[in-house]
């Protein structure tokens, strides 16, 4: 190859095969629309000896190589791709929507999620956006049903009340018809029923409606069977397809047809309408015509177009009664209101009634457990059981002792009725201190010179002044009283036993002595010895009255002089005369005597005796009495009880 052969420039063959990269492959044809040099994409390191090779390259070819870094940068960019993007999203959206619902069906859960969303952050924005139009209809319909309540009500108040109304209700009443269908058959002058929307060559039924009080059938079974009578007069009498059945009358109802080649309205009527019935049928054909004239042309046996046909045929759902303007009479207008105002009062006085009555049983009750108080707080009654009842008697179960007043007294003491209550008593014993004290009283009857008390443990204390008869007496029976389980008359005292015990005193402080050798007293001691065997007599009248029993014990002492033996013998002669003195005077009294010898001189173990002046062995030349006071064995238990 010459210089000159190196400078020109490469064929196409030449030029293409170096300038595809490495590891690429040529583009498939249509892949990508056009082919790009594999060189504008990576830079292949150019051999070292053809420096003048490249330089020639940059030359002839660097607009290009720019062009294609700038593509290459464009694609490469995220930013860009969106922007270029939204600049057909979009036209895009639209066309595709255009072709299928795959385009809503992917939208749809986004949409969903986006509304959702906006509720649950935004809702006051959406409420404050539907309010302006839900708020007027609302209260709109509200005053629309309202009124039509009104009406009926005023209506239905003419019919109850009139002599019409009177006379309507008897003759349904006679005939069995439902109230409601003699209205109707005696006040509708014409009502329209059903209309049908009907394809005339397939016989389908684009659009019906119907009066809401009327039971409508099959609108598709109702358009065959009159598809059917049209083909039947058709044949049988008009002699041509030119000629159409424009009505059919079946007793009170009348079927109205009005035909057009495309479609044609059947009207199905109560009564008779009037004369321009049939032109409104005629005007409201031809608009529906209007409106659906290309879906009539290209009809499939789809009829969800003709969904919104019921808007026309609403409009001929047309009623005419007798006397519908009829000016009512002022009673009739003024009934209602009466009525209302009377619900009205009757409604307050059964609700004042209702109160009334509410708050006497409040009362009554509350009366009537102020009343089972009294009863709960007497000692000796326990309330057992209670039935209330809205009335009286209330019937009560009550544990009551023998000892309290029965619970018609206690009731009766405190201003109330006994008849208020029911009542049924059970005898119990009532441990109650108040109970068990008036128990006390009952049994042992108390003077009023002792004073009771009974405390908390069972304990029941005397104090004050009684016979010893009630004193001994009430220590044994008062143990026996239900509820005492102590007995204290520590406290009580009886005045005759200080005479007793003074009595007592004298008789074993009298000094008695005897000669040497003697069992007589020495004439100096004779009076002592009588007034001693005196007071013996009269303590022993006393104790008996008292229902005691006096023994007296006759100790008779001797001085140290002459033998043992000698000296029990006149110690016991000596004991032995004092109580022969005693007997003389009339006594009864048992006695013991005792000789007790020398063994027991003066200034011994007895110590009651007083000392004498006489001393020596006179003063054990003696007697001594010793009084015992005890209950008397033969007393009977009522001569301690008052």
């Amino acid at each position: 190859m010459t210089d000159l052969d190196a400078l020109s420039p490469p064929s196409v063959e030449g030029t293409k095969a170096e300038s595809q990269l490495p590891g690429t492959e040529p583009d498939d044809a249509g892949s990508a629309g056009h082919t790009v040099d594999a060189t504008l994409t990576r830079d292949v390191p150019p051999p070292p000896d053809n420096e003048e090779l490249i330089r020639l390259r940059e030359l002839l070819f660097s607009r290009e190589i720019a062009l294609l870094d700038n593509i290459r940068e464009a694609l490469d960019s995220r930013q860009m791709t969106a922007k270029r993007v939204s600049d057909v999203l979009a036209e895009a959206i639209h066309l595709r929507s255009g072709k299928d619902p795959h385009l809503s069906m992917a939208l749809e859960p986004v949409v969903d999620a986006i509304v959702k969303t906006s509720l649950h952050t935004r809702r006051n924005d959406f409420v404050n956006a539907l309010f302006p139009l839900m708020g007027p209809t609302i209260r709109k319909s509200m005053s629309e049903s309202f009124r039509s309540m009104l009406g009926s009500f005023s209506k239905s108040v003419e019919m109850a009340f009139s002599w019409k109304g009177l006379r309507w209700r008897f003759e349904a009443m006679r005939s069995g018809k439902p109230f409601s269908e003699i209205v109707m058959l005696n006040t509708l002058v014409y009502r329209v029923e059903q209309l049908f929307f009907i394809h005339s060559d397939t016989g389908l039924v684009l659009s019906h409606v119907a009066n809401e009080s009327v039971e409508s059938q099959d609108a598709d079974m109702v358009s065959a069977m009159l598809t059917a009578i049209q083909d039947f007069v058709r044949d049988c009498f008009a002699g041509g397809r030119e000629e159409d059945l424009d009505s059919l009358q079946m007793g009170e109802f009348t079927i109205y047809i009005e035909k057009a080649p495309q479609a044609y309205l059947a009207c199905v009527v109560r009564g008779t309408p009037p004369a321009d019935f049939r032109s409104h049928l005629r005007a409201t054909l031809d608009l529906m015509l209007v409106e659906y004239a290309d879906t009539l042309e290209s009809f499939n046996g789809d009829t969800e177009p003709f969904a919104d046909a019921v808007r026309y045929l609403d409009s001929c759902l047309l009623s005419r009664y007798v006397d519908e303007n009829k000016k009512l009479p002022f009673w009739a207008k003024a009934l209602p209101v009466a009525l209302l105002l009377a619900c009205i009062a009757g409604g307050g006085w059964l609700y004042y009634t209702k109160e009334r009555a509410r708050t006497e049983q409040a009362a009554f009750t509350a009366s009537m457990h102020t009343a089972l108080g009294y009863l709960r707080n007497e000692p000796g009654l326990m309330l057992i059981n209670v039935v209330e009842a809205p009335a009286a008697p209330w019937e009560i179960l009550v544990l009551k002792d023998a000892l309290t007043p029965s619970p018609e007294e206690v009731l009766r003491g405190n201003n109330v009725d006994p008849a208020l209550f029911s009542v049924r008593s059970i005898p119990f014993i009532s441990y109650d201190p108040s109970v068990v004290m008036r128990r006390v009283k009952k049994s042992i009857q108390p003077p009023d010179s002792v004073t009771m008390v009974f405390d908390e443990k069972g304990t029941l204390t005397f104090t004050g002044t009684a016979p010893m008869s009630w004193i001994v007496a009430t220590r044994e029976d008062a143990r026996a009283i239900p509820g005492v389980e102590h007995v204290d008359v520590d406290g009580v005292r009886d005045p005759m036993m200080d005479r007793i015990s003074f009595m007592i005193h004298e008789i074993e402080t009298a000094v008695i002595e005897f000669p040497l050798g003697k069992d007589t007293p020495l004439p100096a001691d004779m009076p002592a010895l009588k007034k001693a065997i005196d007071t013996l007599i009269e303590l022993e009248n006393i104790t008996k009255k008292m229902g005691f029993s006096a023994t007296l014990t006759i100790y008779g002492h001797a001085d140290t002089v002459g033998n043992d033996r000698r000296n029990y013998e006149i110690s016991q002669a000596r004991a032995r005369t004092v109580a022969a003195m005693l007997y003389g005077k009339g006594s009864s009294m048992p006695v013991a005597t005792y000789g007790m010898g020398s063994e027991y001189p003066r200034g011994g173990h007895e110590e009651t005796a007083p000392a004498t002046a006489r001393g020596g062995d006179q003063a054990n030349r003696r007697i001594e009495l010793r009084v015992h006071f005890a209950l008397s064995p033969s007393a009977k238990p009522e001569m301690f009880r008052r």
